[in-house]
This record gives C-alpha cells, structure tokens and sequence, in this order.
C-alpha cells in the first residue's frame, strides 16, 4: 500500500492534464467551426454582392442600349420598333400599345401595337371617364398594376402598366402594357428605371421624327 500512495496523485495528474487537453481540443475545434462559418457567411455575402454588382452592371448595360436605341434614329417606325424591342425584350411583355396624342380630335391615336387587337385600339378618347390609359394621358401620371389607387376593368383588364410620354410637363402620347411572359413572376426595380426611360427617351424620340417629317415634307 505504501508504495502505491505515491503513484495516485502521478496518475490523477495524468487524467487532469489528459482532460485539460482534451477541453482545450474540444474548445479550438469550437473555434476553428466558428471561424469557418464566419468565413463562410464572409464567402455567401461576396457572392451575394457580386451577383448583385453583375446584376446592376447588366441594367446599366440594358438601359444604355434601350436609350441607343430610341436616339440611333430619326425613322418613325424605327423607333417605334425601339419601344417594342424595350418592352418585349427588356421589360417582358408581348402586349402592347403605343399611342400619339392627336390634339385636334383630343383623342390617343394608335401609332403601333403587339399582340393586342390593334383595330380595337385605334382611338382613346382624352378625358378623365375615358379609363385608366386616358386618365394617365390627361394626368401625366404613370400606372402601375398593385402600385395605383384605381383597377384596370373592362377592356382594360390584365393591364400591368401604362406609361404617359412626356416632353417635360406635355403628353404627347402613351405606353400600355398588358400581361408579362410567364416566366416573369413581377415588375422588377429595373423595370421602372425602363418605364421613366421610355416616359422620357421615348417621348423625346418620337417627337424628333415628328419635326424632321415637318422639316422634310
């Protein structure tokens, strides 16, 4: 017995360096996952912000040549292919309508369309009872579908935007849109960047053709 008394504190020296050991492994391997999910939050924001900065650089891109587009030409029907092109491509939709306000008879007169009966469409009476496309013409105020305090009834239902074309405060016609592609769940952020694009650019646009036709006659 006296010969083994010596060895006990030997041995349980031994445990508790063995359990210290064993805590300060367990605690860096604690550490080493923190720091590993912390690199991997790190790694998931990166990419989230590059995917975000690529999506921003493709907008930019996007609205750079939809405003090449519209400006590239003093071609009428150019153009109104421009705004087509904008609206199927860019922002998703194959129905549309572009209108010219024609002053004189105070009504939208249809200038071009896509998948919509365009004979149906050929005039929009300019007043406020006329429906949301001859409200946005009067009022110079855009529509949006779930944005605006009014509902698209009659005729007019499925429509997603209509968009009035305005030099400065003056309307000089109007963009509707009607259903997206399917594939496209909702307006995005960049969409409306498009709609101001095509309120302004467009207007502009068309309004050149119209003076270089005067020019020209």
């Amino acid at each position: 017995m006296n010969n083994e008394t010596p060895i006990r504190p030997f041995i349980q020296k031994i445990v508790n360096d063995a359990r210290e050991y064993v805590q300060s492994l367990l605690d860096e391997n604690k550490r080493l996952h923190e720091l590993l999910s912390d690199i991997q939050d790190e790694s998931r924001r990166t990419t989230e912000r590059y995917v975000e900065v690529e999506q921003q650089n493709t907008n930019l891109a996007n609205l750079y040549v939809a405003s090449y587009q519209l400006h590239g030409t003093l071609n009428r029907q150019h153009v109104l292919d421009a705004i087509k092109e904008i609206v199927i491509n860019l922002i998703g939709s194959e129905q549309l309508a572009i209108w010219q306000v024609d002053e004189a008879n105070e009504t939208l007169q249809l200038a071009d369309s896509f998948g919509i009966d365009a004979e149906a469409w050929q005039t929009v009476p300019l007043d406020l009872e006329s429906g949301i496309i001859g409200l946005v013409t009067v009022t110079g105020e855009r529509f949006v579908n779930g944005q605006s305090p009014i509902e698209a009834t009659g005729r007019e239902t499925g429509l997603t935007a209509c968009i009035p074309l305005k030099l400065d405060d003056q309307v000089i016609g109007a963009i509707a849109i009607w259903s997206l592609l399917a594939q496209k769940e909702g307006l995005e952020p960049v969409d409306f960047e498009l709609f101001d694009l095509l309120a302004s650019h467009g207007a502009t646009a068309l309004y050149c053709t119209r003076l270089v036709a005067a020019v020209t006659a």
